[in-house]
């Protein structure tokens, strides 16, 4: 008789691979596959309509592998066919202006191919947990710059009155812009995840923001937040 422990009924996170060439397409299925907590649910190239395949719906996160001449607007043809699935890009030598366009278009995860592959696995577990991954150096070259998605994109009103939030949820969000998971809040804070969960719910209904990255892009405009100095 099968022992039934709570583990063995974690379901694995399923991944949905788009990228050009096959060899990258098979690279990152190995490298996703030889974590158990991952399940590689399809590989297609760009040209695929992967709006018509099967186990394309049953994706979670869809990893989509840009270089300097592929279509960025892919994303935003992913999300029309798939609501609901987050998107991390994996970027090859793509511009900021393409980035930006990236999170513009709906992608909630940026890595770069020249960092540890272990940084791929965590960006697929947090937005799939419904956090955003970004390289903290990118969004303040993002913000620096105002390649910022529009404020129709972003779902949220300038007008927003920032005087309903209570003195913990400021701090929770000056710590989501120094690039802090909740797991660092909670520690720093000395409460629970569950709690910091529960803030960021509530800040999100007050200030009208859906994530991390349009909670960031709001702190900063109103000056809840300052960018960190950079070295570059």
């Amino acid at each position: 008789m099968v022992e039934i422990t709570p583990k063995t009924l974690i379901k694995p996170i399923r991944v949905l691979i788009i990228a050009k060439y096959e060899m990258v397409q098979e690279s990152l299925k190995l490298l996703i596959e030889a974590n158990k907590e991952f399940q590689v649910t399809g590989t297609y190239p760009f040209t695929h309509n992967v709006g018509k395949s099967a186990n394309v719906a049953d994706a979670d996160v869809a990893v989509v592998y840009l270089s300097n001449d592929d279509r960025v607007e892919i994303i935003s043809d992913l999300l029309r066919k798939i609501p609901g699935i987050r998107v991390v890009v994996l970027v090859a030598g793509v511009d900021l202006d393409s980035q930006a366009d990236a999170l513009k278009l709906g992608a909630v995860g940026i890595v770069q191919k020249e960092q540890n592959p272990k940084l791929l696995m965590e960006a697929i577990r947090q937005t799939y947990g419904g956090e955003t991954w970004l390289n903290q150096v990118l969004l303040n070259k993002i913000l620096e710059r105002g390649k910022l998605p529009s404020k129709k994109s972003l779902k949220y009103s300038f007008e927003s009155d920032t005087e309903f939030l209570t003195i913990r949820e400021l701090e929770v969000i000056r710590m989501i812009g120094e690039g802090l998971k909740n797991k660092n809040i909670a520690e720093r804070l000395f409460i629970s995840e569950a709690t910091v969960r529960h803030h960021l719910s509530s800040v999100y209904g007050k200030v009208g923001v859906e994530d991390r990255l349009n909670l960031i892009i709001f702190a900063y405009k109103r000056g809840l937040i300052e960018l960190p100095e950079s070295d570059g």
